[in-house]
């Protein structure tokens, strides 16, 4: 069943989401440096729009727009994250020393994001139905939005219209103190961090941003990053010293660590043990630790992502081979949808079609890549985004740098010695892996609370180009404000460390790995897939049917074992983010455990606070204080001058 609802797409609504996306577009990069993780802002812009879009509509209508303002704003961070690609190209020229000459112009990079991005975006729409009608994904973080939708849509009045009231204020305070704090700590300097060991990076400091991400993921992904920074603390030093011996003769190996460990600089280690030297005279070993570790920790994420994503299609092949719905299911997402879903094939097939044909063009002519390369990593993609929106709707969390390897891998096989042409093949799969992820996302949305498909579908192109122009301008922005590397004070990027690393690997083959990491790797990449496997065992009731927590989620029977996914990020990430992360995810869990009522305060206040904190560190860090820089930078030679 569908409805005619008024026009969505109204000249307020196109204002409001565009001055959002565009917010999201230059304040996300920070965070995705930062962590090296995806940072939605919809939620934040969806409670700002409430207040912004409150006054013209109510009910179902104003559900509607903001369900356009929650895609505007995902598919503007999808974007986002494409800053993991270029700072990939920044650590393979100017931290690894490799001059490819990628060097494009600011409109170059905007029009290849935009085209990009419209595949993944044309591509989802071909296969919502493919994942939107299958039953038993939960789709966890559409769902999160939808609620929020249906919270602020609510009629004024009577104790619906207070809670919106204080939720929204609850998402305000948290967000300005978030940006003061982070202010006062990058600005001034004024709040320093406790440090365990100065050497590896180990310390705990305010991080609001990141303590509020980390109370929006589950305790076992807290945890499990605990435990990573653990084996940093035990191993971190072992790890920097093989990391510092890349290149060294098997033979001189066990003499290079044994002299490195008595800590004197001699004649032997200068002369046969690589950058043993520099690790000794290092103020931080950080970044020799993460040259050693970040291989187990790549094949430890890699294997159990593909394994999750292998298993949850064997699933889908399973159910959909059976004679009708799976206990418990019902009959199927499609028939109660109240959206108008139509969408021409034509008018996808097209976009499919012209979004092809100029990225060919565009990376022949300005990349280096030929047709036949742009071409093969183009038709791995249906498979790779449908995998990836399976993936997206059970966890909540989509696997965008895990598609890329993948075609990294790939594209390596057949294409061993092309170091640019392979970033080029991660980003092919990158940037519409999460355009997809944030369109589909907002079509679950929609058939909960009503609209069109196409429209979504335009605000999510006008958002996509808003994006696109900002988006450079911001990785420019960032890496002359903070630097991107590995050194203490620069933003890490690792999920950018981890796509150029692989591209070296393909490029150079496995000599370019130092001491005892293949190994390493091969034992992290089979105990990805035994951890996984694990994972995917689900807890059951007494009459043997799929045990549902208060959230109607499912459970994994040995949910002790460590999520390795989360295993291998902390394992290079700084310590001192991992350890906010874990912070947040025990304060929530406590919280919650405190509070468990549908009526209590974690229901309230939980995901505006922990938004709000992630919204302001991204406004402060992002925007605020790199406008700040840049103006006392003018003002300066203005005065001098």
């Amino acid at each position: 069943m569908t409805h005619a609802p008024p026009p969505d797409l109204t000249p307020r609504l196109l204002l409001t989401g565009g001055l959002l996306c565009a917010l999201g577009a230059v304040a996300a990069p920070y965070m995705t440096l930062k962590l090296g993780l995806g940072v939605d802002l919809s939620m934040a812009a969806v409670f700002f729009g409430g207040a912004l879009l409150g006054g013209e509509r109510r009910g179902r209508g104003l559900a509607v727009q903001l369900n356009l303002i929650q895609t505007m704003t995902s598919a503007a961070t999808g974007v986002a994250f494409m800053v993991v690609i270029l700072a990939a190209f920044h650590y393979i020229q100017s931290v690894f020393g490799r001059d490819i000459g990628f060097s494009p112009s600011w409109w170059q990079l905007s029009l290849w994001l935009m085209v990009s991005s419209s595949l993944g975006l044309f591509l989802g729409a071909l296969l919502r139905r493919a994942v939107l009608d299958d039953p038993s994904l939960p789709w966890p973080t559409a769902r999160a939005a939808q609620s929020v939708i249906d919270t602020l849509s609510r009629e004024e009045g009577g104790e619906g219209g207070a809670q919106v009231g204080r939720r929204r204020e609850a998402l305000t305070v948290s967000a300005a103190l978030s940006a003061l704090v982070t202010y006062l700590r990058d600005a001034f300097g004024v709040i320093p961090h406790a440090t365990g060991n100065a050497h590896l990076a180990v310390s705990l400091g305010v991080e609001p941003g990141v303590l509020g991400l980390g109370m929006l993921i589950p305790l076992s992904v807290g945890l499990s990053g605990l435990l990573g920074v653990w084996m940093i603390v035990e191993f971190g030093e072992l790890w920097a010293l093989w990391g510092s011996l890349s290149g060294v003769a098997a033979g001189d190996v066990a003499r290079c660590v044994e002299e490195a460990r008595a800590g004197e600089v001699t004649e032997f280690l200068r002369r046969a043990c690589g950058e043993a030297p520099k690790l000794l005279a290092a103020e931080s070993r950080f970044g020799y630790l993460v040259k050693w570790a970040m291989w187990p920790a790549t094949a430890l994420m890699i294997t159990s992502a593909l394994t999750s994503v292998l298993v949850s299609l064997a699933q889908g092949a399973l159910r959909g081979a059976g004679a009708g719905p799976g206990e418990g299911e019902g009959e199927g997402e499609g028939a109660e949808s109240l959206a108008d879903e139509r969408v021409p094939t034509r008018v996808m097939l097209i976009g499919l079609a012209a979004s092809v044909g100029l990225l060919v063009l565009i990376q022949g002519l300005w990349f280096n890549m030929p047709a036949a390369q742009v071409l093969f990593a183009v038709a791995l993609q249906p498979l790779l985004v449908l995998g990836g929106l399976r993936v997206l709707g059970l966890t909540g969390s989509g696997p965008v740098s895990l598609m890329a390897n993948a075609t990294q891998f790939l594209f390596g096989l057949i294409w061993p010695g092309a170091l640019q042409q392979n970033l080029n093949a991660a980003h092919i799969s990158a940037d519409p892996q999460a355009s997809s992820e944030g369109a589909v996302g907002a079509f679950w949305v929609a058939r909960r609370v009503g609209g069109r498909f196409t429209a979504l579908l335009w605000a999510q192109l006008a958002a996509l180009l808003i994006a696109s122009l900002l988006v450079p301008v911001a990785f420019n922005v960032l890496v002359a404000s903070y630097g991107v590397g590995l050194e203490p004070g620069q933003l890490s990027a690792p999920t950018a460390l981890k796509i150029s690393s692989l591209a070296l690997v393909m490029e150079q083959g496995l000599s370019a790995l130092p001491p005892g990491a293949l190994v390493a790797s091969a034992w992290a990449g089979a105990l990805g897939v035994v951890m996984e496997l694990a994972l995917t065992v689900k807890r059951r009731d007494a009459d043997g049917a799929i045990y549902l927590n208060a959230d109607g989620n499912s459970e994994a029977r040995f949910g002790w074992v460590p999520v390795p996914s989360a295993l291998g990020f902390a394992l290079i990430l700084p310590p001192s983010l991992s350890l906010s992360l874990a912070l947040g995810s025990v304060l929530s869990a406590a919280w919650r455990r405190l509070a468990p009522s549908p009526a209590g305060s974690f229901a309230t206040y939980a995901a505006p606070v922990a938004s709000g904190g992630v919204a302001g560190e991204a406004i402060a860090g992002g925007v605020v204080i790199p406008a700040l820089a840049l103006l006392t930078g003018a003002l300066r030679g203005w005065l001098g001058g």
